[in-house]
């Protein structure tokens, strides 16, 4: 497994329109396999890359790569709202808004351009409530909402990895390795896997371990982080009740060769202690990587 980190440890929005091209050097420097470019900030057109020069930034952003020579092997991309969140379909939070659709295509392309192996996306709900939870018609709805976007993330090389959910409000659709599973099977295609984001899982099973087994080989990416099983805190490892021994063992008996990737927030933390969190995080990471 490879020691992965997002982008978001280190990205900052700023004037000189170099907030992706500077994480990328920081995280690099911090010592990390590879990286996950995130581009969940997108959503909210609150990145360098929402402006209508973005491919002249993305040109700078892929020259720090292949200079560094960086393994982007994964990407977030752009995440609908929670369909009980959003008023109404022009929410620009909502999966049938133009502007997310446009945000999204422009992530894979992005991703694409940076050699992304998996990018992470978010199931969406089928938009009737009365059948939120009906794997059979939510499965569907996944594939008529990402199907345009899976086309054109296989021309550029780039699969899609559909990430387990989990809501305060309780148990939404893709919360549990057959919801996924379900997804998986409708695509019917090797580029269309699954990712499995530990944070939420605790916060949805007693022992997640099991559920990630049932994922087995069709796991290819990972959000590290931990919380204490009710509020979605993606903190450090071992800061919250994951049991991380037996995360790690279980991931050792599928078989995962992929990223062991964080999640984690270090939003609250002051710019002059950052570095000092990262080297723990990093070090943390390297642990648990020799259990």
């Amino acid at each position: 497994m490879k020691l992965s980190t997002m982008t978001s440890f280190y990205y900052s929005n700023t004037p000189d329109k170099m907030g992706y091209a500077r994480a990328l050097e920081k995280t690099h420097e911090a010592g990390f396999d590879a990286i996950d470019f995130c581009m969940c900030p997108m959503q909210r057109n609150e990145t360098e890359l929402n402006l209508d020069d973005w491919r002249e930034t993305l040109e700078k952003i892929v020259a720090v790569k292949e200079k560094l020579g960086l393994d982007i092997a994964q990407s977030h991309l752009p995440y609908p709202k929670i369909a009980g969140r959003r008023s109404s379909n022009t929410d620009p939070g909502c999966e049938m808004n133009e502007y997310f659709r446009e945000m999204t295509r422009r992530s894979v392309e992005i991703s694409g351009a940076l050699g992304v192996k998996w990018a992470v996306v978010h199931p969406v709900e089928y938009e009737n409530v009365a059948d939120e939870l009906c794997p059979e018609k939510n499965a569907a709805y996944n594939l008529k909402i990402y199907g345009p976007i899976f086309e054109q993330a296989k021309k550029l090389g780039v699969g899609l990895a559909f990430e387990n959910m989990a809501d305060a409000d309780g148990r939404r659709f893709g919360s549990t390795p057959e919801d996924l599973l379900r997804i998986v099977e409708a695509f019917n295609d090797p580029m269309v896997q699954v990712c499995w984001d530990f944070g939420h899982g605790n916060r949805v099973f007693k022992n997640q371990t099991e559920q990630i087994k049932k994922i087995g080989k069709y796991l290819k990416a990972t959000h590290v982080d931990d919380n204490l099983g009710k509020d979605d805190l993606h903190t450090v490892p071992f800061l919250g009740n994951v049991n991380w021994p037996g995360i790690m063992k279980c991931l050792r008996e599928i078989g995962y060769e992929e990223c062991f990737n964080y999640e984690v927030s270090l939003r609250k933390v002051p710019a002059e202690l950052v570095d000092v969190y990262v080297k723990y995080v990093y070090e943390t990471g390297r642990y648990l990587l020799k259990l």
